[in-house]
């Protein structure tokens, strides 16, 4: 049975400063930790989450998420992060990887259904954080731009783009969730446990 593929791009400067006459996806890294990182990444981004209307502090806002479907497949994340965030990571990227694990990922993503006019978590794990490895040797798929891009034209305010992909780590088993409208959402599994039943 083929794997279903989940391509979502999401509106950054909507992200960022929401457009009470737009609704667009937005999307959200509100955890990330590892890659030798001493702490984890600070989520000291401010937003406005549209489901609830509350502010809340997040590691990045995503411009595009990427999801083949196979339980063995990366995450592809690209996202914006602040400054001091994207510098820690351009450290490591310039220098070799002491280790490619990701010990915590956790994101979401919400859409809006405009039949019955409500906003809806179009993707997000089930039980988060994740943990995961990111792929690639001897150069892991970990990408970091130090140019900085305004939040939105005409505000003095910049963020920078990072591109990760995160695989399942060996014998790590999640469940992701996807939804396409503000309905029950689909559960996917990410990841093996080896020696689990076919059905968990």
């Amino acid at each position: 049975m083929a794997s279903v593929p989940f391509n979502y791009a999401c509106d950054m400067t909507d992200g960022f400063i929401p457009d009470p006459n737009e609704h667009q996806r937005v999307g959200y890294v509100t955890a990330f930790a590892g890659l030798g990182l001493p702490q984890a990444l600070s989520a000291d981004l401010t937003v406005t989450n549209p489901q609830t209307g509350a502010e809340m502090t997040v590691v990045g806002v995503i411009a595009q998420f990427e999801w083949n479907g196979g339980v063995g497949d990366p995450l592809k994340i690209d996202m914006y992060v602040s400054q001091e965030n994207a510098a820690q990571l351009k450290l490591l990227q310039q220098s070799t990887l002491k280790t490619t694990k990701v010990s915590a990922l956790n994101y979401l993503i919400i859409n809006y259904d405009p039949e019955v006019k409500q906003w809806f978590t179009q993707a997000a794990p089930q039980q988060p954080p994740l943990s995961g490895i990111v792929p690639g040797t001897p150069n892991p798929d970990l990408t970091v731009d130090m140019t900085g891009v305004p939040v939105k034209a005409g505000i003095d305010v910049n963020v920078y783009q990072v591109s990760v992909q995160i695989a399942p780590g060996a014998n790590q088993a999640y469940v992701l969730t996807f939804a396409n409208g503000a309905t029950t959402p689909v559960a996917k599994a990410w990841g093996l446990v080896v020696g689990s039943p076919a059905s968990a």
